[in-house]
């Protein structure tokens, strides 16, 4: 039975074509472009030798498919295609220089099948999906069986997942597909299973698909101790191996910019295309310099606690992922960011609603500002384990308030408190860390728009950890390391230590 899709959403062979290419300028200074594929936008950015953002475009990524079971989450490649197309033909309109390469960076985890043309049979199943959570069956007395994880994790052994530097979780690449097999639902010409930004960077060179340590590790069947795919772990899912993508080093060039794709978007043909890096990794190389007494934090829809190690190592509840080159790091992800502080908001419109007076988001947010900074920062008591969604290693946890009387119980307590059980989440991984845990640690940098538009989370997080949050000068962080990275490669910086000298953090 195949994975019920229908095929005139993604018709990914016909293209948009035009004949009028815009000039790329002919300065001759050289640029670094970067593509970052996010989960709800998808942005570009111009950076040029000194480290500066010269040109940016960023778009909603509308690609979400609605109408979907509970736990489900899926976008359409096509829709994702044609944004990738508008950002990339307004990026090149205004670029003051030459470009000297393009690198890319986007949404980990999730999974998207294609035939041997590398057209998509699947929606894009993104690492928000949930469906490995559900019974895989019933049982011999026709009782729920354990779920499609629990099922697959109970067929690996613990030395193989150790190795691969983290635990399978939903919306896994692995685990997707291990759900998908096991239920019957792989379309019948699959023959690669690939993460979006290599899929586009394929697209854009016309070659086969690849993928560097840092995607290939957060698939969670890939032995980054001994660098290559974990046969164990693929057939513990049945997974096909021959599935699996070539592993290169992040951000090395795969190719060069197809004319189809060069007459599309205005940038040049010939153009150096880097391949892609996790937008974690991204976003660690863009803010936090080689050698920083640091630990970065990285707030988004998620959020994750990072900072380099000097060699592989394993930490219970943390993942080990790669930084390139051939470094390592370590990142506890997957407690709770800015979706966290989205469901106060949620439910604030929700009691609005059911009162008949509707208010819009950003109204919303704008008032939570003004009201949780009015309220102690200890909320007055009030306690929040903000886990709505469950985490990776344990997907039934659900959120908690503590602490209610009758006077904290208002939107800017709630607030508040949610924003302290954030910096929470992040100091229990650090605290937990033990040996691994940095020394001489001086400050936090801080990424991320959750990061940048809650200043009060900043206050929170400053106060869990009694250091200083710091920003870099730029925004878009992922993007910036994803820059930084290709120009490296191509000529802009002699070497990725020479490019991180560009960062600049704010005092």
């Amino acid at each position: 039975m195949g994975l019920p899709f229908r095929r005139d959403i993604v018709t990914l062979r016909t293209r948009r074509r035009t004949n009028n290419t815009p000039p790329v300028s002919s300065s001759s200074m050289l640029l670094s472009l970067a593509l970052d594929l996010g989960t709800t936008s998808i942005a570009a950015i111009a950076v040029d030798p000194d480290g500066r953002v010269v040109t940016r475009v960023q778009r909603p990524n509308t690609a979400t498919l609605p109408d979907l079971p509970a736990g489900h989450a899926e976008q359409d490649p096509q829709t994702i295609r044609n944004i990738v197309v508008e950002v990339l033909s307004e990026l090149a309109r205004d670029l003051p220089g030459t470009p000297a390469g393009l690198g890319l960076t986007g949404q980990m985890h999730g999974v998207l099948l294609t035939d041997s043309a590398r057209c998509p049979l699947t929606p894009l199943i993104t690492w928000q999906d949930r469906r490995a959570n559900e019974s895989a069956g019933t049982d011999s007395n026709g009782d729920p069986a354990p779920s499609w994880l629990e099922t697959y994790l109970a067929a690996c052994k613990d030395v193989d997942l150790a190795k691969t530097g983290c635990k399978p979780a939903p919306g896994y690449l692995a685990v997707t597909l291990a759900t998908l097999i096991g239920s019957d639902s792989i379309p019948q010409d699959a023959t690669s299973a690939t993460f979006l930004a290599d899929w586009v960077a394929a697209e854009l060179t016309d070659t086969s698909i690849v993928t560097d340590r840092s995607n290939a590790a957060a698939s969670g069947v890939f032995n980054l101790m001994e660098d290559c795919w974990s046969e164990p772990l693929l057939d513990n899912g049945r997974i096909p191996q021959e599935w699996m993508p070539e592993v290169v080093e992040s951000g090395s060039v795969i190719g060069t910019l197809v004319p189809e794709w060069a007459a599309e978007t205005g940038l040049p043909a010939g153009l150096p295309i880097c391949g892609a890096i996790g937008d974690n990794q991204a976003a660690v190389l863009g803010s936090l310099p080689v050698g920083e007494p640091a630990l970065q934090i990285n707030v988004g829809t998620g959020g994750q606690i990072n900072w380099p190690v000097p060699e592989f190592c394993h930490v219970s509840s943390m993942d080990t992922r790669y930084l390139p080159q051939d470094r390592f790091m370590l990142v506890g992800a997957g407690l709770a960011g800015g979706d966290a502080y989205a469901w106060v908001n949620q439910a604030v419109s929700g009691w609005l609603d059911t009162f008949g007076t509707p208010t819009s988001a950003d109204a919303i947010y704008s008032q939570l500002a003004d009201s949780a900074a009015s309220v102690p920062p200890d909320a007055d008591g009030l306690v929040c384990e903000p886990l709505f969604r469950g985490t990776r290693r344990q997907p039934t946890a659900r959120g908690r308030l503590e602490g209610i009387t009758f006077q904290n119980f208002t939107p800017g307590h709630v607030a508040r408190a949610v924003l302290n059980g954030i910096a929470e989440g992040f100091a229990w991984f650090y605290e937990n860390a033990g040996h691994a845990r940095p020394a001489d640690c001086v400050r936090i940098v801080g990424s991320g728009n959750g990061i940048r538009q809650n200043p009060l989370l900043v206050e929170s997080i400053e106060r869990r950890f009694g250091l200083p949050v710091v920003l870099a000068a730029h925004d878009q962080e992922a993007a910036f390391g994803t820059a930084l990275l290709a120009g490296s490669q191509c000529g802009v910086w002699p070497d990725l230590a020479t490019a991180g000298s560009a960062i600049r953090l704010l005092s």
